[in-house]
């Protein structure tokens, strides 16, 4: 009887750990094609950019892949002096796990406009609302024009910066290594709305965190994450380093260890926010984040459960009463969608859903736990969420834990 009993407490704690998902650096399951397309801007002149997209099978202008449309869309930024093909890996992967990738060419040379840059990203996104709208376009019907993102590396990480604060479109912010631009992408985080997550390097000396990153986390007052790469280097975020290896360094991350990991998080982050993949939401936003041995994050999902953390203890039959107060720290107005999950007791919610919080604003919820006549357990344990409506995905979390006397 005990070993019967010490079997199944093993396998009802084996179903109470989550669910390791797929290895988001590897490919995704869609093949890419690619494109070299040609963008026109409001004033009538034009420029190329380099599109990769979900196809039947991977090479040159081949066909979509219509079996997850419609898909999001990324615009992303070069480096200085560094071509856009030297991203391809990085490129190619967000296209094989379903989202339209652009790549300006332009403002390549010595003395590029970032501006003008952060333009022609919002142009690319144009082009696929475009392209969307065409009947005459393979594309016509597939793009998700309402989830679209911008990322970038270096000065085309400070360009998305600058898009993002300019444009409602954009919903999801991923730079990698963003160095301040001018116009100051700095400044420019201050008019940022949308959930942002920062990738750096903490061996980056081209673009230092400390007067980059860290003072675009500082400036925004949307949900926010900066998440360092230990190790991680300022050209490592490169396939290779531009000829000449000019302005480029060094570190102790081999170049593809590296790789792998910017294509982990950047892929978790996007699905989650502009695929709406809500599995994913744990390793973005929730307590899995902090898990990874090879990076360290702060983040501030923009509200926040009082207490972070509650332990109740109960006779068989009574109802333990979590009360708990969710606060809206965000910058614009938002209802919260609440979720349990791992109980193994019965557990049941005040309410599905918050009213819409201003700013500032805060509501009481209760989770009741009901301890059970008859468990396997004498204690249990909950992680409770909230999620924000406004975007459908940045979340903020309490743990709950319950124990029969």
């Amino acid at each position: 009887m005990r070993l019967l009993l010490a079997s199944l407490l093993l396998l009802l704690s084996f179903l109470a750990l989550p669910i390791h998902a797929q290895d988001l650096s590897a490919p995704g399951p869609h093949a890419v094609g690619e494109r070299t397309v040609s963008v026109v801007r409001t004033d009538g002149t034009s420029f190329n950019a380099l599109f990769y997209y979900p196809a039947t099978q991977a090479g040159s202008s081949t066909p979509l892949d219509t079996t997850a449309a419609p898909y999001p869309g990324l615009t992303f930024g070069h480096g200085f002096l560094t071509q856009p093909n030297l991203y391809a890996s990085t490129l190619r992967h967000m296209a094989s796990w379903g989202h339209f990738v652009l790549a300006s060419t332009t403002q390549t040379g010595f003395l590029p406009s970032h501006a003008a840059f952060a333009q022609d990203l919002r142009f690319c996104l144009t082009w696929l609302e475009q392209q969307h709208t065409n009947p005459q376009s393979p594309y016509f019907g597939m793009v998700d024009v309402a989830r679209l993102g911008a990322f970038g590396h270096s000065m085309g990480g400070g360009a998305a910066i600058l898009a993002a604060a300019a444009d409602a479109r954009i919903q999801a912010l991923a730079p990698l290594a963003p160095a301040d631009t001018n116009p100051s992408s700095i400044s420019a985080m201050a008019n940022v709305r949308v959930p942002t997550r920062l990738i750096c390097g903490t061996q980056d000396s081209i673009v230092p965190t400390a007067s980059n990153g860290q003072l675009m986390y500082n400036a925004t007052s949307a949900p926010r994450q900066l998440l360092s790469i230990l190790n991680g280097w300022h050209c490592g975020f490169v396939d290779t380093a531009p000829a000449g290896g000019l302005g480029c360094d060094s570190g102790a991350l081999p170049r593809a260890e590296q790789l792998a990991i910017v294509r982990r998080h950047l892929t978790a982050f996007f699905l989650l926010h502009l695929r709406g993949v809500q599995a994913h939401w744990n390793a973005v936003w929730g307590p899995q984040s902090t898990l990874d041995a090879t990076t360290a994050v702060v983040r501030e999902a923009r509200a926040r459960f009082t207490p972070a953390a509650a332990r109740q203890a109960g006779l068989t039959g009574q109802v333990l009463d979590y009360s708990f107060t969710i606060t809206n720290d965000g910058p614009v107005a938002s209802s919260w969608t609440l979720a349990a999950e791992n109980a193994l007791w019965p557990l049941a919610l005040s309410t599905s859903q918050t009213a819409v919080l201003a700013p500032g604003q805060s509501e009481v919820v209760h989770v009741y736990v009901t301890v059970p006549a008859v468990s396997t357990y004498a204690n249990d344990r909950a992680l409770v969420s909230a999620r924000r409506d406004v975007d459908g995905a940045t979340r903020c979390y309490a743990r709950i834990g319950s124990r029969r006397l």
